[in-house]
């Protein structure tokens, strides 16, 4: 039986890599479709698409694998393309309203509104009580201006969902957008009464404060929000201008040097320090800062004229005269531009160019546009402390520094499944890390550092055997993958896979080496088979063991957190008649369902008793502890999980993950001391995101 589902699964690969049509592999469609799922629950999004594809090829009726297509689409942000599979899985069962979840989204990422709003709408006759479309439809009112839609969307969200701070969040933007700062507040402050760590309540709140000029209390929200979350290049900004307005200018000049640390790019960030040095004498350091930031934006006239200032004062009138040349002709008539121009003139000797200059700046005064102009900036001067906004490019506003407000953004709307992890703890409670697998890949996130990958003397003897008997054989490594494959991985994996299979010796290290490409592709059942078939010819083999463990429990999460389905075998019946003009189409047959089976106890899951088989025959293993860990926590049992985690931790004092995990549980159980400590040492050894946990359980 399991040779027959094997040689099955081979063909299936051999047809994918060698492209053979896939009807002539014979597959479980819906197997596949699930293979697709369990890569989406984890993120694998160009890996779906492939499983998709597959399926879309042998049964283009299903509405199904369109649909995961398309949310996959939009996660990888190729909007046309999730519009387009939304709309096609919608032709198919038009009864579906996660689709018109999924193309609104779409939709609304390519600022089409309306039709965004439309399919919202759709969406949520079919399922009135969709959180997830009743929220989206208000982010899509609220980006077309419609207020008292939004308003109104928001009262029904609160009536299906009453907990809601989305709800409160939008009727405070919304009364915020229409200059109504009491009603704002006072849905901020129901916001912060139901949870003091919401940050977008409190961004809100610094909102409304530094519109009032009431910049202490402005400044105590956004400390209180750099607390929770740490580093972030816009937060440092914020409470800069704040600074600034209460003359703090050393204050000011650190929050932007924390803001251009966390993100080096950010133009305000530098324009604003720039001038603040200039204003305490730093005049090179200023000059620095104009230099980045016209690399950054060579056509930032702005920072072209205030660096030709500074040079001017530095006694380098060539440089000034460059930058002011390339000012000027694109302000003809900036008169200050002029003046200074006819200064840097004199400077170099040219007499006569200096008096041009002056006589065109003679020639702008007795000009109507010149007076207009001047008339402008001198009201707009009479504010407090000068500041302009972002978008505000207007060159005698070159002093001024770029006033960017506290805002809590509106998230975009997004399609995620609502039963993954302990959801309703997001907000308040840090994630545990996930298990530690097999891998052959290295990973390198977005800011260029790669991921841990954990020694172990049990894993370096193996992968030292298998070199010994073929020099190509890649080396197994130990990780917590977090990462999505790429498309170049993906298709290593389906070369190995297709190279493996044709191999006519059976042997464990094979069947090992095959279900770890199986996994990490998410094709979890298929790399079982291969575990059990790695352990059923070597029994001692405590990787093999680990291993299958590990795609077990893995599987047994996605089955829980996948997305149900949405429409009955009738409905579907409906649909694929009409598809075909009422003609039958073939089906598989289809049982009673079935009573639901006994939930095995913990004791008896085969996961559990896997990692306990691979700790027998190995108790160094540090990793097979961790995992069990893991498992003893997600039941329950903390105790146990308690001493798996400190064993591990025994076994490898470098563990980041076992101290998190540990830190967590300890936390949960109130022992604060105990979690606090570990936490500081996951901080220590690189999990960095502990520190800011700490830091937001002492607020």
């Amino acid at each position: 039986m399991v040779k027959s589902s094997l040689r099955k699964l081979q063909l299936l690969i051999l047809a994918l890599t060698l492209g053979a049509p896939l009807a002539h592999a014979q597959i479980d469609v819906h197997q596949v479709l699930s293979i697709g799922r369990n890569a989406i629950y984890f993120n694998d999004y160009i890996v779906s698409m492939g499983y998709f594809n597959q399926v879309i090829g042998l049964r283009p009726w299903m509405a199904e694998p369109y649909f995961y297509r398309s949310v996959a689409k939009i996660n990888l942000e190729d909007y046309r393309g999730a519009e387009a599979d939304a709309t096609l899985a919608l032709e198919r069962n038009p009864f579906l309203s996660k689709a018109y979840l999924v193309r609104g989204i779409a939709r609304f990422s390519q600022k089409e509104y309306e039709a965004a709003i439309g399919d919202f709408r759709q969406g949520l006759s079919l399922s009135p009580s969709d959180v997830g479309l009743r929220y989206n439809l208000a982010i899509a009112q609220l980006e077309a201006k419609q207020y008292a839609a939004v308003d109104s969307t928001a009262h029904e969200l609160l009536r299906f969902s009453p907990r809601n701070k989305d709800a409160y969040r939008l009727l405070a933007q919304t009364a915020l957008e229409r200059k109504d700062t009491v009603q704002a507040l006072r849905q901020v402050e129901e916001l912060l009464k139901r949870d003091s760590l919401y940050t977008p309540a409190l961004l809100l709140r610094a909102q409304v404060a530094a519109d009032r000029r009431d910049y202490a209390t402005a400044m105590k929200a956004i400390d209180q929000v750099i607390g929770i979350e740490g580093g972030n290049a816009s937060l440092y900004v914020n409470r800069a201008i704040m600074r600034y307005h209460q003359n703090d200018l050393r204050g000011a000049m650190q929050d932007y040097s924390e803001a251009i640390k966390l993100e080096p790019s950010n133009i305000p960030a530098r324009n604003n320090r720039a001038l603040l040095r200039s204003q305490v004498g730093e005049y090179s350091p200023a000059i620095s800062d104009w230099d980045e930031v016209i690399r950054l934006s060579p056509k930032n006239y702005i920072a072209r004229y205030n660096r030709a200032l500074l040079h001017m004062r530095l006694g380098n009138p060539r440089a000034a005269l460059q930058d002011l040349n390339a000012v000027l002709e694109q302000y003809p008539i900036f008169g200050e531009g002029f003046l200074a121009r006819a200064e840097v003139k004199r400077m170099l000797g040219d007499v006569k160019g200096a008096g041009r200059d002056q006589l065109h700046v003679f020639d702008l005064q007795n000009s109507k546009q010149y007076r207009s102009s001047a008339a402008k900036t001198s009201r707009d001067k009479t504010k407090e402390r000068d500041t302009r906004s972002k978008e505000d490019e207007a060159i005698e506003k070159y002093n001024m520094l770029v006033e960017t407000a506290p805002r809590a953004e509106t998230e975009k709307p997004k399609y995620t499944s609502q039963v993954r992890g302990r959801v309703q703890d997001r907000e308040t409670q840090a994630l545990p890390k996930s298990n530690i697998t097999l891998s052959y890949f290295t990973e390198v996130d977005k800011d260029g550092n790669q991921t841990r990958i954990y020694y172990s003397p049990l894993l370096d003897r193996y992968n030292a055997q298998q070199l010994q008997r073929d020099k190509r054989t890649p080396r197994i490594l130990l990780q917590e993958r977090t990462l999505a494959l790429s498309s170049d991985q993906i298709k290593a994996l389906e070369q190995d896979i297709a190279r493996l299979s044709r191999e006519t010796a059976e042997t464990a290290s094979l069947y090992l080496r095959r279900g770890i490409d199986y996994a990490l592709l998410q094709d979890l059942d298929q790399a079982i088979l291969d575990f059990s078939r790695a352990i059923s010819l070597d029994p001692a083999s405590p990787l093999a063991f680990f291993a299958r463990a590990t795609a077990t429990m893995r599987r047994s999460e996605a089955e829980q957190g996948r997305i149900p389905e949405e429409h009955s075998q009738q409905e579907r019946a409906i649909i694929r008649s009409a598809a075909t003009g009422g003609k039958a189409l073939p089906t598989a047959p289809t049982a009673t369902t079935p009573a639901l089976p006994r939930t095995p106890r913990l004791s008896e899951q085969p996961a559990l008793l896997d990692l306990n088989r691979a700790i027998e025959l190995d108790p160094q293993f540090a990793y097979a502890y961790y995992n069990r860990g893991n498992l003893y926590a997600r039941s329950g049992e903390e105790d146990k999980a308690l001493l798996d985690y400190t064993r591990a931790i025994e076994l490898n004092p470098a563990f980041a993950e076992g101290y998190y995990n540990r830190g967590l549980l300890y936390l949960s159980r109130g022992r604060v001391a105990d979690g606090v400590r570990d936490l500081s040492k996951a901080g220590e050894l690189g999990l960095y995101e502990a520190y800011s946990f700490i830091k937001r359980m002492n607020k």
